[in-house]
C-alpha cells in the first residue's frame, strides 16, 4: 500500500491494548490465516465514525501515519504529553453491534472483555514503540497557525499536520 505524508492522525489507546497489539501481530505471524500478500494488522475500537469517514476521503487510497499517545501508561509520566508509539493507519470498518466484524486474530488479546461499545474498528500496520518520544505540543493541528497545547490530551483521534521530526 502507498504512504501518504499529506497530513497524520493523532490518538490516544491505552497502553495495555497497544503492547497486546503487538501480541496480536506476532500472533498473526504465526498463523496460517494471513494471507501472503498482507501485512499483519491490528484493529482498535473508536466511537468517531464521522471522523474515519473524513479521513477515508483525504487519503485517497494511502496509508495515514498515526501518532499515538498510551493513554493509562504505568510509571512515571512527562508533565506533558508525549507520543510514544506510531504505525500506518490503512483503513476501517463499522462496528456490528459494537464489536469487530473481522477475525479476532486483528484485535489486541487485551480487549477480549471489553464490552461492545465501538462504532468503528480503525486498522493499523506497522504498530511501534517510539525510540525518541514526541511531545504533543510539537504537533499543530491539520489546517491550524499554532501547536497543540503543551498539556493536550486527546480524548478522540485528531488531524494533524504531518510532523517535521527526525527520529
Amino acid at each position: 500500500m502507498q504512504k501518504t505524508k499529506a497530513f497524520a492522525i493523532l490518538v490516544s489507546v491505552p497502553e495495555m491494548h497497544l503492547i497486546s497489539g503487538l501480541e496480536a501481530i506476532a500472533a498473526q505471524l504465526d498463523s496460517e490465516d494471513l494471507p501472503p500478500d498482507q501485512l499483519p494488522k491490528v484493529a482498535f475500537g473508536s466511537m468517531d465514525f464521522e471522523l474515519f469517514g473524513e479521513i477515508e476521503k483525504l487519503r485517497g487510497g494511502k496509508a495515514i501515519e498515526v501518532f499515538i499517545h498510551a493513554a493509562d501508561a504505568k510509571g512515571d509520566q512527562p508533565l506533558n504529553p508525549e507520543v510514544t508509539w506510531r504505525g500506518w493507519y490503512v483503513g476501517y470498518v463499522a462496528s456490528r453491534r459494537g464489536r469487530y466484524p473481522g477475525k479476532s486474530i486483528y484485535r489486541p488479546p487485551s480487549t477480549a472483555t471489553d464490552p461492545p461499545t465501538w462504532a468503528v474498528f480503525w486498522e493499523a500496520q506497522e504498530l511501534e514503540q517510539l525510540k525518541k518520544p514526541i511531545a504533543i505540543g510539537h504537533l499543530r493541528g491539520k489546517g491550524k497557525k499554532t501547536s497543540l497545547q503543551a498539556r493536550f490530551i486527546p480524548e478522540s483521534p485528531v488531524l494533524i499536520e504531518y510532523p517535521a521530526i527526525r527520529q
